[in-house]
């Protein structure tokens, strides 16, 4: 799938398709908001929370690795290589 495709997509199939096939990266959090980072195939996806899981402030979709940076102390690298 493209990103075009599933930015495309009503959002409760988004949200049903990040989380039953997409890749939990991280979280984090900065004052009322809580960021949550997926991957789906070739690209990610960056979804704000005013409040955790329940109310939706904003989703980024970027195909770009620099949206990684936060996230990098939270990945588990062991898990990436079998």
């Amino acid at each position: 799938m493209r990103m075009s495709d599933f930015e495309d997509l009503p959002l409760h199939r988004q949200l049903n398709m990040l989380y039953q096939q997409g890749i939990y990266i991280g979280k984090s959090k900065q004052e009322e908001l809580t960021r949550l980072l997926f991957q789906l195939e070739y690209f990610y996806i960056e979804i704000t929370y005013t409040s955790y899981r329940s109310s939706i402030y904003q989703i980024h979709y970027t195909e770009s690795t620099s949206i990684l940076e936060p996230y990098l102390g939270q990945i588990q690298v062991e898990y990436l290589v079998t």
